[in-house]
């Protein structure tokens, strides 16, 4: 009987702590556009799948706060909220941006 309950213990264990592995992170990436030029965009991924993510987002279309659309033209770089760009365009630019 106590190992049954330690198993089932264990078992509820590894369920409980999925979440947690698949944490989602928020991310800022500075990226060249097709009508607004250098900008930073946000997004919330899941930190393994950051590199994909990021590679993927050329050729994508996004709107403007006024309704504009426009295409990413090139990523230059994609880090977490947290973290400062590592080029000077792009901090100069996030210091720019509202968060």
């Amino acid at each position: 009987m106590k190992i049954f309950i330690m198993s089932i213990v264990s078992v509820l264990g590894i369920f409980i702590s999925q979440p947690i592995l698949a944490a989602k992170q928020d991310y800022k990436c500075f990226i060249n556009s097709s009508a607004k030029g250098y900008k930073v965009v946000f997004y919330r991924w899941e930190s393994k799948d950051v590199q994909l993510k990021s590679a993927s987002l050329v050729g994508k279309q996004r709107t403007d706060n006024k309704g504009k659309k426009y295409f990413i033209k090139s990523v230059e770089e994609c880090v977490p909220l947290s973290q400062d760009f590592s080029s000077k365009q792009a901090k100069v630019k996030d210091k720019q941006t509202l968060k």
